[in-house]
């Protein structure tokens, strides 16, 4: 869990989007928008799920992840 790591973050069902740090899941992100997103381990998301995380930054995107991404993720980073 990251929530403990992130002082002054908001999680949860309504978290508090007023904060510098807001922990989402794509669902909830949907229909939103964001200077900043780090999607964090994206090759668990569903499919449907990774395309709205993926679309949320209106500047920076940022992929955490200790697994292999996606294939469709992998070969767009090469490009």
């Amino acid at each position: 869990m990251l929530l403990p790591h992130l002082p002054g973050a908001s999680a949860g069902e309504s978290p508090d989007l007023t904060r510098p740090v807001v922990l989402l899941t794509p669902r909830q992100s949907k229909g939103l928008e964001f200077d900043s997103v780090l999607a964090v381990e994206p090759q668990r998301y569903e499919d449907a799920d990774l395309y709205v995380a993926l679309t949320r930054p209106t500047q920076r995107l940022g992929l955490l992840h200790s697994e292999p991404l996606p294939e469709a993720l992998a070969i767009a980073l090469k490009a």
